[in-house]
């Protein structure tokens, strides 16, 4: 009688476990109202808010960057069928760009910006274009470094990009799409050459775009820029002396990443890794905010957010640290996220997979 009681009873306990994690998940959501969220505007539309339909935007990005490659090798007749996508000429361009030597490479990145210039205001394509470049940018690098080359010179398909073509296309286009991806080109610059003399220029110019982009009426909750900017104060040294230092405010990443979370939270959109990173970001700012209670509490919402491997990990080594280090730990966990280049914390992509 007993044994059979409690073989009856495991389904039981499979319940209860399940309602614990439920109501844990639940009380992550519900305690994100009391952490100093910004009350989002009743009249914010996701278009404005700039979170586009993601797995639309997914479907497209997965179809540029990594679909088989087909092109090549294809008939005519597949070539028809194939042109019929939107993506076609990106994924085109992207597949020249992968061919060894220069002449592909250039042939592949003319295809991509002309894409992009026909439709200016799509952010995977401007995404794409950027990233292609900096994945072209740094193979080059690893190659002159490989080789004793202390001060290579791009050639010419990859100098100043892609920095100098949206710059063109904000002339020509200038919407917040476009200065969006102009800021961040320039924190791929950073990225790439992470010396102070780079990287402190880079990240000023980066930020006066992206302010003069909330700056303007109908974009103060455009999500994308708000991160941008906020990882951008984010990641700038705590103790080194920086050229706006005296007119940004220490909260600063955490008044732009909170509203991030705040916009995430009232149309839930976006995976619940998206949404555990932006927890795991504001966690981060209240430490360069020197509130370190609110960071432990943000990094608890984002372990119970998502349950990812790498993650939990990050999470595991943000518990570990003592307050007295908390500062110089976060510091030195930045430093090594800025040299994972494999995927690039300026990838738009984060948004939509």
């Amino acid at each position: 009688m007993v044994g059979g009681g409690l073989k009856g009873g495991r389904p039981i306990f499979w319940v209860i476990g399940l309602l614990f994690l439920g109501a844990t998940a639940f009380a992550a959501f519900s305690r994100m109202g009391l952490l100093d969220l910004p009350r989002v505007p009743s009249d914010l539309s996701v278009a404005s808010a700039g979170l586009p339909d993601m797995e639309a935007s997914r479907k497209l990005d997965d179809y540029i960057r990594h679909s088989p490659n087909i092109f090549v090798t294809m008939s005519s007749a597949l070539n028809h069928e194939v042109m019929k996508h939107p993506g076609w000429r990106m994924r085109h361009g992207v597949e020249f760009c992968r061919l060894r030597g220069e002449e592909s490479a250039m042939a592949g990145l003319q295809l991509m910006r002309e894409e992009v210039r026909s439709r200016p205001s799509d952010s995977v394509l401007g995404n794409s274009y950027r990233m292609e470049v900096f994945r072209l940018r740094r193979e080059f690098l690893k190659s002159m470094k490989s080789r004793g080359e202390l001060t290579p010179q791009f050639p010419i398909h990859l100098d100043r990009q892609p920095i100098a073509f949206f710059e063109e296309l904000v002339r020509d286009h200038p919407s917040r799409e476009t200065k969006l991806q102009l800021a961040l080109a320039w924190v791929d610059e950073m990225l790439l050459f992470p010396a102070l003399e780079i990287k402190a220029p880079s990240s000023v110019q980066s930020v006066d775009i992206l302010t003069e982009l909330l700056s303007t009426p109908g974009n103060e909750w455009y999500v994308p820029a708000l991160f941008a900017r906020g990882l951008n104060h984010l990641h700038r040294p705590s103790r080194l002396v920086w050229p706006e230092n005296a007119k940004t405010p220490v909260n600063a990443a955490v008044l732009d990443i909170a509203k991030c979370v705040a916009a995430g939270r009232k149309f839930g959109v976006g995976s619940e890794r998206l949404h555990a990173t932006l927890a795991i970001a504001l966690g981060d700012a209240y430490v360069k905010a020197g509130r370190n209670s609110s960071a432990r509490s943000w990094w608890q919402i984002a372990q119970n957010l998502c349950s990812d491997d790498d993650l939990q990990q990050s999470i595991r080594r943000r518990y570990s640290w003592p307050d007295e280090q908390i500062l110089d730990r976060l510091e030195e966990e930045l430093d090594r996220s800025r040299t994972e280049l494999d995927h690039p914390m300026t990838d738009l992509a984060l948004m939509w997979n």
